[in-house]
């Protein structure tokens, strides 16, 4: 180690001083120390997920190299029945990493809470709540606002961060404790006067519903090396006397919202791109998304929605896609070779939101 002058002067006053031992490691210490040392430094992010994924399960082995990866998609009751227990054994996602092991795919994780959240937590303050979405399905939820629904939450992100944030395969993770029906927390199945109504009777209002978005995303800050999706749509705000009005300001708001608090962990995602038009409302969507910028994942409409498979996939390549969910027809519809292509642009996209 080099010394300068002014280091000399200092070792020798220490030693006159202090005696030599201790002079010599004080000496280390200013020489070697900089002024940041106690400042944290960042964690290490994993790649962006890139290219083409399957939304239910592993591709077939024929489409290897055009879909890169797959969603593992697991209702919270399933992983956790028993309030406060630990997360169950073998359970679906561990099956998944050992798939992805093995054939060297990306992994998705889509722990939906919702329906889907365990008996235990919906009936936290209350009875669950019965609601049906658009399709007619029906199903009952917890009341996702309030502060005990919350810890609930956060204690389930807790233990899948701590078992699941360092394994590589696993490349990125969704946010959906403020979810009805699908991860997609910004639609309420207002379009459903009983819904609406169950809603409200059960304490829901629009001030806690946006509370409620914005603690989701905070309690994403466990994951500090996987990057955690968000999935926005027009947000359906449901006033005191149950009226209903759609609005694009509030999801732009919580897009800046997740940036500011996750950074580059925030992936902006939509899960319902199609080349038929969904109307301006959707256009202000994807122009505040584009505008913002990668990381990007989107999902597509179901496949009697969707319009073109292929005209979707250059859209969202033109919208700065890093990776895009397939729909499930892709198997039977599409040949490996025509997504090709796809695959290549939207995991060079990838690459380049991984470094910057």
């Amino acid at each position: 180690m080099r010394h300068t002058p002014t280091t000399s002067r200092t070792r020798r006053l220490l030693t006159t001083l202090l005696g030599a031992a201790t002079a010599v490691a004080i000496a280390a210490t200013l020489h070697t120390t900089p002024a940041s040392a106690t400042t944290a430094t960042t964690p290490w992010l994993k790649p962006v997920l890139g290219g083409l994924l399957d939304r239910q399960k592993p591709p077939p082995e024929a489409y290897q190299g055009s879909v890169d990866g797959y969603v593992v998609e697991v209702a919270w009751a399933d992983l956790q029945p028993l309030a406060g227990a630990p997360l169950a054994t073998n359970n679906a996602i561990d099956d998944a990493i050992a798939t992805a092991k093995t054939r060297g795919l990306k992994l998705k994780l889509r722990v939906t809470a919702g329906i889907d959240t365990p008996q235990w937590a919906k009936q936290l303050g209350g009875d669950p709540i019965q609601v049906q979405d658009d399709y007619g399905n029906t199903g009952t939820i917890g009341r996702f606002w309030t502060a005990r629904f919350a810890s609930a939450y956060q204690d389930l992100q807790t233990k899948l961060a701590a078992r699941y944030d360092n394994v590589p395969e696993l490349t990125m993770t969704q946010i959906t404790r403020c979810t009805t029906f699908y991860a997609e927390p910004f639609l309420r199945q207002a379009r459903n006067p009983d819904s609406v109504t169950n809603l409200l009777a059960a304490g829901y209002t629009a001030t806690l519903d946006e509370a409620c978005h914005r603690q989701q995303v905070d309690t994403h800050k466990l994951w500090t090396h996987t990057r955690s999706g968000l999935s926005f749509n027009p947000y359906q705000r449901i006033a005191a006397d149950g009226s209903v009005s759609n609005e694009v300001a509030f999801s732009q708001q919580m897009m800046s919202y997740c940036r500011q608090q996750l950074g580059a962990r925030c992936v902006l995602e939509n899960h319902s791109i199609r080349t038929l038009d969904q109307g301006p409302l959707y256009d202000d969507l994807y122009l505040a998304i584009r505008t913002l910028g990668g990381p990007i994942c989107f999902q597509t409409a179901a496949p009697d929605r969707i319009g073109d498979l292929g005209g979707t996939l250059k859209w969202a390549v033109q919208q700065g896609a890093a990776s895009v969910e397939l729909p499930s027809s892709y198997r039977t519809t599409a040949s490996p070779a025509s997504l090709l292509s796809y695959n290549r642009q939207l995991t060079t996209i990838a690459t380049a939101a991984s470094s910057s």
